[in-house]
């Protein structure tokens, strides 16, 4: 394994469980404890991780970025807020992709009452429109996500990156563990970015769906710049002065109030 790819591994087992020691890791990774702690060094000047005797802590495990099983549960009325809001965003016979994840989940169960085309990588999204005669399904197809145990369901690898490249979509609703206003979107695993490049790529609109949780955070890996979103939806705990950041960098920003507008 080379070390890109553990530096990965290892910020997702941090993020699952909150913490990790220096001689876990080198034996599960077959590598030396003083390769670990350069590891562990390297994810502290990231920001990710606060270094503490024997191994690192994650800065902020609270937030709980990784588990979306855990996800599912949390901020639900933020979520289903936000998914009303970016249903207006969607026309008849409209084609739309919806990236996998616990805040555009919600959206699916929207979807049914106008004609459209979905795409999506996520089982879970799909299996939300199965039973739905307006909405013709595209599943990207590739190998399911390692991280079954915690609730993901999406599909990843090059299979369904080379699928996306061929797709043109009019919207693309677009999830993101964490958005940071230095780095950008940022997620923890490297398929997972892969796929959400391939995503932009594939949309003439961007809208991100996101909960104010996510921001001011920081993950693994930068898959966008902010410049690439077209408009951020989000719910009414964020402050003022960070939608006019957004809007200062060319971003709209809609809020899903939870008492209606």
């Amino acid at each position: 394994m080379n070390s890109a790819r553990r530096l990965e591994e290892i910020a997702q087992i941090l993020a699952a469980r909150g913490s990790v020691e220096v001689q876990e890791l080198a034996k599960q990774f077959k590598v030396t404890g003083k390769t670990i702690r350069l590891d562990l060094d390297k994810l502290a000047r990231m920001g990710m991780v606060e270094r503490v005797h024997g191994g690192a802590v994650l800065k902020q495990p609270q937030t709980d970025l990784f588990q979306i099983r855990t996800r599912r549960k949390t901020n639900i009325r933020e979520k289903q807020a936000i998914a009303q809001k970016a249903l207006e965003h969607i026309k008849e016979d409209d084609i739309i992709l919806i990236d996998g994840g616990s805040t555009t989940q919600p959206l699916s169960r929207l979807l049914g009452e106008k004609r459209l085309t979905l795409l999506t990588n996520d089982l879970l999204i799909a299996g939300e429109v199965l039973e739905k005669e307006n909405v013709t399904l595209y599943v990207t197809g590739g190998k399911l996500s390692d991280h079954r145990r915690e609730g993901v369901y999406t599909l990843l690898g090059r299979d369904a990156e080379a699928l996306l490249q061929k797709y043109k979509v009019n919207k693309l609703f677009l999830a993101a563990t964490a958005l940071n206003f230095k780095q950008g979107l940022m997620v923890y695993s490297e398929d997972v970015a892969a796929a959400k490049k391939a995503m932009l790529q594939a949309a003439e609109e961007v809208i991100l769906l996101v909960d104010y949780t996510k921001f001011h955070q920081q993950a693994f890996l930068t898959f966008a710049r902010l410049e690439e979103i077209d408009t951020i939806i989000t719910d009414d705990r964020i402050p003022d002065h960070d939608v006019k950041y957004l809007e200062s960098r060319g971003i709209k920003v809609e809020v899903a109030r939870l008492n209606g507008p």
